[in-house]
């Protein structure tokens, strides 16, 4: 697992979003840090003007992107490296849409959701395998966007950096490599849940995953009610994918059993 790679994750998604922009065409209008005007809205309760996202603090914007996106892929589960390739893919395009092209890069069915079958999936691959399929299905699905021709310079360049810097922190060392030969090499024992093996994680109940989801839920539906309430149709949506963001986040964490690699 590795859930001190957060900091270490954010640190490369925040030189890829940049600061202040508030670029025609782009469809999140004013953003700082990647964090756009609606989802900033939906994170404190209430719309924001253009002045308030110039003035986000990285402080903010660090559990804006734990609770909204590297939690809602279930992030401190995942082997490093794969952490990375999956919360970019996340930030860029949602948590349900990434953990769907990790599920297509791994062959299963792509529900969005990081359940038993993905984690069990991912146990039997390379992490650098599910690196390098994960960015491939992603070049390919934005490719069919209708913005792509605007941007594909710069996606594809970020999704490249992005792809490096995972592989490079998918490296592991000796002693890892050999402690994950085993849960690889498993074979489920007939009446015994096939996600059990000797590396447990802690129960859903005691997982920061859970805690931060709830309070993505929580914080979601009051921006999505004050929304509504204000005719804001972009933060009403901004938070509505934040509220399932983090459902899903829950919903894997829950039905996960055992750690990642």
């Amino acid at each position: 697992m590795a859930a001190q790679n957060f900091e270490t994750c954010l640190a490369s998604v925040l030189r890829e979003e940049g600061g202040y922009a508030d670029v025609p065409g782009d469809g999140g209008g004013a953003t700082n840090m990647g964090i756009t005007r609606a989802t900033l809205g939906a994170f404190r309760g209430h719309p924001v003007t253009k002045q308030e996202v110039a003035g986000l603090t990285r402080t903010e914007a660090a559990l804006i992107y734990r609770q909204n996106y590297w939690s809602a892929v279930c992030g401190d589960d995942l082997p490093a490296g794969l952490d990375l390739a999956l919360f970019d893919d996340a930030v860029h395009s949602g948590p349900r849409q990434a953990v769907r092209d990790l599920q297509k890069a791994l062959e299963i069915a792509s529900d969005g959701l990081l359940g038993p079958v993905t984690l069990q999936a991912l146990r039997a691959a390379q992490a650098r395998d599910a690196i390098a399929g994960l960015c491939k299905v992603r070049r390919g699905r934005i490719a069919t966007l209708k913005s792509y021709p605007l941007f594909a310079r710069g996606w594809e360049r970020r999704i490249d950096r992005i792809e490096s810097q995972s592989l490079a922190l998918a490296k592991v060392s000796p002693a890892r490599a050999q402690a994950a030969a085993p849960a690889r090499q498993a074979v489920p024992q007939k009446g015994k849940d096939s996600m059990a093996d000797s590396i447990q994680i802690k129960p859903f109940w005691a997982s920061q995953t859970i805690w931060s989801s709830l309070a993505v839920i929580g914080s979601s539906l009051a921006g999505a009610l004050l929304a509504w309430r204000g005719n804001d149709m972009a933060g009403f949506g901004a938070s509505l994918t934040a509220l399932l963001g983090g459902v899903n986040a829950i919903v894997g964490r829950v039905r996960s059993t055992a750690a990642i690699g």
